[in-house]
């Protein structure tokens, strides 16, 4: 049972990753942690890392209910480089910088030298306080 959710699991996130892709009311993810970084120093957008855990099922409640069909998506693909990182199955990120046993997890790091422009996100508890710490980044 464990092993079909893994791969059901890799099946949802890879389609998000596609459809994402597709429509501009979701969130461009990125996969690849390194060629996100490329191109938030290229565009001089930040970063807005989403680190998820196959064995947590609230990362895909999270996803559904926050990054798709939302009116803040234009804002966040206008403003940030997103990348999608499940811990069991990408390991090219900086695990030192963006440690976590908490899943799911939120970071946003300037595209400069990767540092926090606020604290991570581990509790999800409402759109509106979400929206608050979105709309007050800014690269220090």
């Amino acid at each position: 049972m464990n092993i079909l959710f893994t791969h059901m699991f890799k099946l949802l996130l890879l389609l998000i990753l596609l459809i994402s892709n597709l429509y501009s009311s979701n969130i461009s993810w990125h996969s690849s942690y390194d060629k996100a970084l490329q191109k938030a120093h290229k565009e001089q957008k930040n970063l807005m890392i989403f680190i998820t855990s196959s064995k947590v099922k609230e990362s895909n409640i999270i996803l559904k209910e926050y990054f798709m069909n939302k009116n803040y998506i234009k804002y966040i693909n206008e403003n940030f480089v997103s990348v999608l990182v499940n811990i069991e199955y990408k390991s090219s990120y900086p695990i030192e910088l963006f440690y976590t046993t908490t899943f799911p997890s939120l970071f946003f790091a300037s595209y400069k030298d990767e540092s926090f422009l606020t604290h991570p996100i581990y509790k999800f508890t409402n759109q509106e306080d979400f929206k608050k710490v979105l709309y007050s980044i800014y690269d220090k």
